[in-house]
């Protein structure tokens, strides 16, 4: 007996039991499809995938008779109940395709993630429609024209330096440019599903996926207006500034790996200090949900994309001039100066110059420099926008992360 063939029959039974069971619970009147049908839909993917080896395009047959008596069933259902949803039929179609991936040996790998997936998605059903509500027409057509340009204008760019100091790449640009607004997009979306509504420890962490800066503000402005949020206004600044700490460090990881090793030391030591701090700050406090009232721009909206493009730009220009004429103090003036605009810009600046144009030392001290100064900048947001309670809250964590920070570079 094939001890493999055993494996996979094994692993799409299980594949087959996981949507079922997802199904099952959810299973309203007369729905033809439960735990045990869904078993068996997967099976006979895997069983029909094994005879096609003696019987070629075999699984073509099953699947189209599997369409037949999927068919039948809901026009059933669809006359008995008037429910004319489709989305159990469809998902019996996908377990049956995902028992035929698991007779593949390729196939065995992917198909429990393309389960998981599946499965996710319709665990979430009251949760997607909440978001779907929750996204304005707007929001929806600036995030389709920049999907356009991603996927259609992006390809056409030429990837190639031009002009001077060998800096502008327009490929290169706008993918970073994708590439941080896909970040900030992640959290905006987690922002727009979970709610800010549903705490501040949401706020401050998803908020600081999107905009640390935008939440501090906000906080100001809630603090101003009752001195009773005080401790949680204060935690829910002082986690979104942590969070931009890791942010900037997977921006690293992906864009230049080889920084990791010098930079992980001072970012993660200032990201996980905050967030330490911050968890001290919200066991003292008594609020534990307030709305944060964030006003977050879709990150996908094409004037802040160009905006930051620019930016990220000027800053490769002013980075290499700097370093070319004041070696690296320049370069460590000019990330100062850019990170009260935009930690982003001079993150990905410093890991892609490194370590062609500027060496790694100088790059990882110049990205922890950046961080400290939009870390300052923020203070001053805490100090001008909200109180000056607040603004000492802050500023005493604040310091904390920033003097770790220090210590860490200096050994560098």
């Amino acid at each position: 007996m094939d001890t493999l063939f055993i494996l996979k029959f094994l692993i799409s039974l299980a594949l087959g039991a996981l949507i079922g069971i997802e199904r099952e619970r959810k299973r309203e009147g007369a729905e033809f499809a439960g735990v045990r049908t869904f078993i068996l839909i997967a099976i006979l993917g895997t069983i029909s995938a094994y005879i096609s080896q003696f019987f070629p395009y075999f699984w073509i047959v099953a699947f189209a008779g599997l369409v037949v008596l999927v068919g039948a069933s809901y026009m059933v259902t669809t006359r008995e109940d008037g429910d004319v949803g489709i989305t159990t039929e469809i998902a019996a179609f996908l377990t049956f395709g995902l028992g035929v991936l698991c007779f593949t040996d390729e196939g065995l790998q992917l198909a429990p993630i393309f389960a998981i997936v599946i499965t996710t998605f319709l665990a979430v059903k009251p949760q997607i429609h909440k978001f779907a509500h929750r996204i304005s027409e707007k929001e929806l057509i600036n995030t389709l024209k920049f999907l356009i340009i991603v996927f259609v204008i992006l390809p056409l760019l030429p990837n190639e330096f031009i002009g001077p100091l060998e800096v502008f790449n327009p490929y290169q640009i706008w993918l970073m440019v994708v590439f941080i607004s896909a970040i900030s997009f992640t959290g905006y979306i987690l922002m727009k599903f979970i709610g800010p509504e549903k705490g501040l420890g949401v706020t401050g962490i998803v908020g600081g996926l999107v905009s640390s800066t935008a939440v501090v503000t906000s906080m100001a402005a809630r603090v101003k207006e009752s001195e009773f949020l005080m401790k949680a206004a204060v935690f829910a600044t002082v986690v979104a500034s942590s969070m931009m700490f890791l942010r900037m460090l997977f921006e690293v990881s992906v864009i230049n790996p080889t920084l990791l090793p010098q930079l992980l030391a001072p970012m993660l030591l200032m990201g996980v200090l905050g967030i330490i701090l911050g968890i001290i700050i919200w066991k003292r406090t008594e609020i534990r949900e307030m709305d944060a009232k964030l006003k977050l721009d879709n990150p996908f909206s094409l004037k802040p994309a160009l905006i930051f493009g620019a930016l990220f730009l000027a800053i490769l220009f002013l980075s290499k001039i700097a370093n070319t004429y004041l070696g690296s103090s320049g370069v460590y003036i000019a990330s100062v100066i850019s990170g009260v605009a935009d930690v982003d810009a001079i993150t990905i600046s410093m890991a892609l110059l490194a370590p062609k144009t500027i060496s790694n030392t100088t790059a990882v001290t110049a990205i922890t420099l950046a961080a400290i100064s939009n870390t300052v900048f923020k203070f001053c947001i805490a100090l001008f926008l909200g109180t000056r309670k607040f603004a000492r809250n802050v500023g005493l964590v604040f310091f904390i992360i920033i003097i770790s920070g220090l210590i860490v570079i200096l050994f560098l």
